[in-house]
């Protein structure tokens, strides 16, 4: 029987996809949230009807690494440019990590309210926070952190140690302050969780005095500079004293093909960690990234052996979600002028990553539709809390929605890529897939890679202790009809 009430905007046309498969139909969202999904013929009428020509139908990317205060733009200006590149790249919700920029080791109480409500004011799309941690009175403050405004997640840096400190400002913690924000994610409880970014810097630094010894000046010398052994090591470490402690782990930008089955043993032993990658580890190696030294990251881009174990391990479930380390950083010319070994590392990336995954994933043949909105979208929501509110196409969760033309092709430029930055890693790429609409609780954002809205309608988005779930938790799924 087909339904009378009138929603609000009604997607239809389509093939609605989900980690469990695809079905053909569309979505109706009403008040922000879904309130019906299924075949054309039993969703309401709405004040707004889009149709999918066919297209597919995913739930809201969400980008879970972002780094929003870099050393050029302010936050008050990356929140409002890098958040309507997310948009125009199907990505419905961010998570950027924050600390202070003027004083890394003051509280994040100082600042988080203010970060919150300018948030509010100029995102393109829904946001949550991360933080940084630096010492001890910060890892201490944790559980004031997720009461008082709902950040539960939590980064530890193992890199950075020694020169590279005063790179970004920003320096790692000692293991025993390791094993603290292990302790204390744990007494917190779901959805909190430690973060963290794995390098042994002790062995970065011979290995980079003897490739810089050798004159070599390309990115393929930079990631001998920063071993696979060095990043494993590392995260050996981190597992283990995740086990110690019986908490949660996250562990970042995993580049190396060794961690594919660290990681997978880990799982096996009863480790409760999430890996993630990154899309550029993803679609380049360090022989072929492009742009001279503008490839350059940390940890850094891999060969291809690397690259093709971090492929097996989306598709195998070991590696479940993908983050883009999206960085704006500062104009190109400042990132480049000296040379390879001083550039700054790190580039835009949050409004490629469905392009990459859908070009070097599911066209491909690595991977279906269904396992790309598993890894970016519902693993993600799941890992920081904001599940089934996000991450998902149920009625009673929020109407975030990206349609996808598989077949439209989009060749990446500075000019076409809505961030502030003057430079991108994908630059001349073209991919094949891309989003033509997103759509953030019930609001179009972008459409044919135009932002169409004005700021103000994004929401900042707590997690709850306990629960796993900011605000009211979504109904009970149905089945697709």
């Amino acid at each position: 029987m087909t339904a009378t009430r009138k929603s609000d905007l009604r997607v239809r046309n389509g093939i609605l996809v989900t980690p469990e498969g695809e079905t053909q139909g569309g979505v109706a969202i009403q008040g922000g949230k879904i309130v019906a999904i299924g075949r054309d013929d039993t969703l309401p009428d709405a004040e707004e009807d889009i149709d999918a020509k066919g297209n597919y139908i995913l739930p809201g990317l969400i980008d879970p690494h972002l780094h929003f205060q870099d050393a050029y733009y302010k936050y008050e200006q990356l929140i409002e440019s890098e958040t309507r590149a997310a948009a125009a790249g199907g990505i419905t919700t961010v998570i950027p990590m924050v600390f202070s920029r003027t004083n890394v080791e003051e509280s994040f109480h100082n600042y988080l309210p203010s970060y919150i409500e300018t948030g509010k004011k100029r995102s393109s799309v829904d946001f949550a926070f991360s933080t940084i941690l630096f010492n001890s009175e910060q890892i201490e403050e944790l559980p004031s952190y997720a009461t008082e405004y709902g950040v539960t997640s939590h980064k530890v840096m193992m890199a950075y140690r020694g020169p590279e400190a005063e790179v970004f400002g920003v320096r790692a913690v000692d293991d025993a302050q390791i094993l603290r924000t292990l302790e204390q994610v744990a007494e917190i409880g779901p959805p909190a969780v430690t973060m963290i970014h794995t390098e042994n810097m002790d062995i970065v630094y011979a290995h980079k005095a003897k490739l810089m010894a050798t004159g070599r000046n390309d990115l393929a010398a930079y990631a001998e500079a920063r071993p696979a052994f060095a990043e494993e090591e590392n995260l050996r470490r981190a597992l283990y004293y995740a086990e110690l402690t019986k908490a949660p782990l996250y562990v970042v930008h995993m580049s190396i093909g060794n961690g594919v089955e660290l990681i997978r043993q880990a799982k096996a032993r009863g480790i409760k960690v999430t890996a993630e990658t990154c899309p550029h580890f993803l679609i380049f190696t360090g022989e072929d990234a492009p742009h001279e030294w503008m490839g350059k990251v940390n940890p850094p881009i891999r060969s291809k052996w690397h690259q093709d174990m971090l492929w097996e391990g989306i598709a195998s479930g070991v590696i479940s979600t993908i983050g883009s380390d999206h960085s704006t950083l500062m104009p190109y010319e400042n990132k480049m002028k000296d040379g390879l070994w001083s550039a700054v590392p790190g580039f835009p990336g949050t409004g490629e990553i469905l392009g990459v995954m859908l070009t070097a994933g599911v066209a491909a043949g690595r991977i279906s539709m269904s396992k790309l909105v598993e890894v970016c979208s519902t693993n993600v929501a799941k890992a920081f809390g904001l599940y089934p509110r996000k991450g998902c196409l149920w009625p009673g969760s929020d109407g975030d929605v990206v349609i996808v033309d598989p077949h439209k092709k989009h060749k990446v430029s500075v000019e076409n890529h809505h961030s502030a930055a003057t430079y991108n890693l994908y630059a001349g790429v073209e991919f094949t897939g891309w989003p033509v609409m997103t759509i953030v609780r019930g609001r179009v954002v972008m459409k044919d890679n135009e932002i169409v809205a004005p700021v103000g309608h994004s929401e900042y988005l707590p997690r709850t202790v306990g629960t796993g779930v900011p605000g009211k938790s979504a109904r009970v799924p149905v089945s697709v009809r």
